[in-house]
């Protein structure tokens, strides 16, 4: 079952996005940022745990950003913020189906059954 397709696709979309900002801006600012986007969508989508802590971190902080720019009227930053919004809720569904499994996986090796080792 491959796992988070929607934040690994959403994150090179906003990458992408952010691509197109520093061509038309000339802005290496927007460069660095789309490149970053694009390295946490190819962590986030082979699952590296330090790539999803971080892609969360970042868009929470993008989300709440982009909130403010929404409030203040930029209708714009909408899309930044159901981009945000859905990688999100992406990572938390893979955190919690993750740490469930976890836990199935504790209670069946603490309920007496162990698992075989490779010795």
């Amino acid at each position: 079952m491959r796992r988070l397709r929607v934040a690994s696709s959403l994150l090179f979309l906003s990458g992408f996005l952010l691509l197109y900002y520093a061509y038309l801006l000339s802005s290496p600012i927007y460069l660095t940022f789309a490149i970053f986007n694009m390295g946490l969508a190819y962590g986030v989508g082979i699952e590296n745990k330090t790539a999803i802590k971080v892609a969360l971190i970042y868009a929470a902080v993008t989300f709440f950003f982009s909130l403010l720019f929404l409030i203040s009227g930029n209708l714009m930053a909408f899309v930044e913020v159901a981009i945000s919004f859905f990688i999100i809720h992406d990572i938390l569904g893979y955190i919690k189906a993750v740490v469930r499994e976890e836990e199935e996986r504790e209670k069946g090796t603490a309920g007496g059954v162990s698992e075989p080792t490779s010795e």
